[in-house]
């Protein structure tokens, strides 16, 4: 999710891509704490309140430039 951000995706892709792939959605994988939320699919809001969110941004952040270096590194490799 940080990584596609990070490359100027736009939050509703994200979201987009998250529930073509079948990804649950945090109130799915917890429904005891969601009862309240019927709709179990990504929304805008949800992606971009992890993006936004400081206990995620440092993890997320730390794991776009591993993997921008990763594919940087095997870009140059030839």
């Amino acid at each position: 999710m940080f990584a596609q951000r990070a490359t100027g995706r736009s939050v509703a892709g994200i979201a987009r891509e998250l529930n073509e792939r079948g990804v649950p959605c945090p109130s799915r994988a917890d429904q005891d704490r969601n009862r309240h939320r019927t709709k179990h699919e990504w929304i805008v809001r949800t992606v971009a309140g992890i993006l936004e969110n400081p206990r995620y941004r440092t993890a997320g952040v730390e794991s776009a430039r591993c993997q921008n270096n990763r594919s940087d590194r095997y870009r140059h490799s030839s």
